[in-house]
């Protein structure tokens, strides 16, 4: 029985430190596609990001109206060193005394949105340390028909350098944005008024299933 408990122990070592191992191999693999400059594999490392925060819960301290924009996210376009990503903001209500009464605007909202996307595709992202992060932040207006539209309120690009001598927790999200230049306008009432987006650095991302075929061919062609 000894005997058989020892080899139980032996096998589960080995197929836990194959893992580990493989699992190692497989990020030091990453981080050196990312240092070829394989664009590909940024935006690759960007949506796996971007979607396992779609399926999580929000984390002890963010609020769920802050968090369902983080999930909403999208990876807008990509370089080497740096992505667009972009996301909406809208006003936040709340009964008071009967009445439905605005607790936050919109823009007070996409601040607080662009803060946190800025943080967490800098800093969360596994396997990736980009040079700069833009947020487009866009919210709904009614159109010239009474149509509802998106447009841009935010825009806001945040550089590493600038990025890693801040004290993220110590400032408002109002005060991080305005470390990087956020370009945003309140309106009399406080509302935001639509702005024009700068032009997009990078290219937007391909298809994953196109980009990792592409990868296994020049693979394959390299083994020949």
């Amino acid at each position: 029985m000894i005997a058989l408990g020892m080899i139980a122990v032996l096998a589960i070592f080995l197929v836990v430190g194959w893992a580990v191992s493989t699992e190692m191999f497989q990020h030091r693999a990453w981080r050196r596609r990312v240092e070829s400059g394989d664009v590909d594999i940024v935006a690759a490392l960007i949506e796996e990001a971007l979607g396992t925060w779609r399926k999580g819960r929000p984390p002890r301290g963010i609020p769920s109206s802050l968090w369902a924009g983080v999930q909403e996210a999208q990876l807008i376009a990509v370089e080497q060193h740096g992505a667009t990503v972009s996301s909406s903001a809208e006003a936040e209500f709340r009964t008071e005394g009967g009445q439905r009464v605005q607790v936050a605007s919109a823009l007070d909202s996409g601040i607080a949105l662009a803060a946190r996307l800025l943080d967490m595709i800098l800093y969360d992202v596994p396997n990736l340390r980009l040079g700069y992060v833009r947020a487009d932040i866009y919210s709904t207006f009614a159109g010239p028909d009474g149509t509802p539209r998106q447009q841009p309120i935010i825009t806001v690009t945040a550089d590493r350098a600038t990025a890693d001598g801040l004290d993220w927790e110590a400032l408002t999200p109002e005060e991080v944005l305005g470390r990087f230049g956020a370009v945003y306008e309140r309106g009399g009432t406080g509302q935001p008024v639509p702005i024009e987006l700068p032009p997009l650095e990078g290219q937007p991302p391909r298809p994953t299933a196109e980009s990792a075929a592409e990868f296994a061919a020049r693979q394959e062609r390299g083994k020949e």
